[in-house]
């Protein structure tokens, strides 16, 4: 099976000075994909330089929302600067978190709108966190939307990272043209929602992830989640839609390299 982690922080401290050794146990289990996710200016920067010539490691860059009030026009010039770099295959992680609530509500509006602007801009995808937000986030979604030339193009617009709200919601953004991201925390025993989701929307509109170095499956809860580990999202996926892994495996990867215009392994087909 060719897998595709589409979001993961391997710039974290917990992988310092193992970022190599990672990769390859990722590689041997399949993982061909990650994308390596910045989430403030530092993290920006890590994630260019550990994927710089590393095949199959692509980064985004981005301010996450409780980082939203470091986002000055200085800042934004530099991450706007970032984005434009060929390499960089999407703008994130980014969005709102009305959970944590790190950073005033209306700062993180004006950070969110500020990258959904510069995603469009560019035509590149974007990676949203929406904790404590799901519903609240949808009208500045549904404008990006509109406004991505992702859609002409019958890509994605961006993908709803670890996913946390109902399957009505999904839906809703599934509608709007983004894809909707299961991590290994489907395995947790009372995540049913996120069953629900995996096996009700169409298989097409599923993409994996690890968020690694958090949320490990629940066999390794209280430890470092890593890309390696990203089969259990498979094997939960395939249990809960009564189908082969290698199915879900296949389809996903093939979501995660029209999601982010990127070809892993064979066979995948990019549009």
């Amino acid at each position: 099976m060719i897998l595709f982690d589409t979001h993961c922080h391997l710039q974290d401290e917990a992988f310092e000075g193992d970022f190599a050794a990672v990769v390859a146990r990722a590689r041997t289990a399949g993982v061909l994909g990650m994308a390596l996710c910045g989430y403030d200016a530092s993290s920006n920067l890590a994630a260019l330089d550990l994927s710089a010539g590393v095949e199959g490691v692509f980064p985004t860059v981005g301010f996450h929302p409780h980082d939203a009030k470091d986002l000055t026009p200085a800042a934004m010039a530099v991450l706007a600067a970032q984005a434009a770099r060929p390499e960089v295959i999407g703008i994130g992680e980014i969005g709102l978190d009305f959970y944590r609530d790190l950073s005033p509500h209306d700062v993180q509006r004006g950070a969110l709108e500020a990258q959904l602007a510069l995603a469009a801009e560019l035509g590149k995808p974007v990676s949203l966190h929406t904790r404590g937000a799901e519903e609240a986030i949808y009208d500045q979604l549904a404008k990006y939307a509109s406004a991505s030339p992702l859609a002409a193009l019958r890509r994605p617009v961006g993908v709803m990272h670890c996913f946390g709200g109902t399957l009505e919601q999904a839906r809703r953004y599934v509608e709007l043209g983004f894809l909707v991201s299961i991590p290994c925390a489907i395995t947790y025993p009372k995540n049913e929602e996120a069953r629900r989701i995996a096996r009700e929307l169409p298989l097409e509109s599923l993409v994996i992830e690890t968020d690694s170095p958090y949320l490990p499956p629940q066999s390794r809860r209280g430890q470092r989640n890593e890309p390696a580990l990203i089969l259990s999202a498979v094997e939960a996926i395939a249990a809960a839609r009564g189908i082969p892994a290698e199915t879900v495996a296949r389809q996903t990867t093939e979501n995660a390299c029209r999601l982010w215009a990127v070809r892993v392994g064979e066979p995948v087909m990019v549009e």
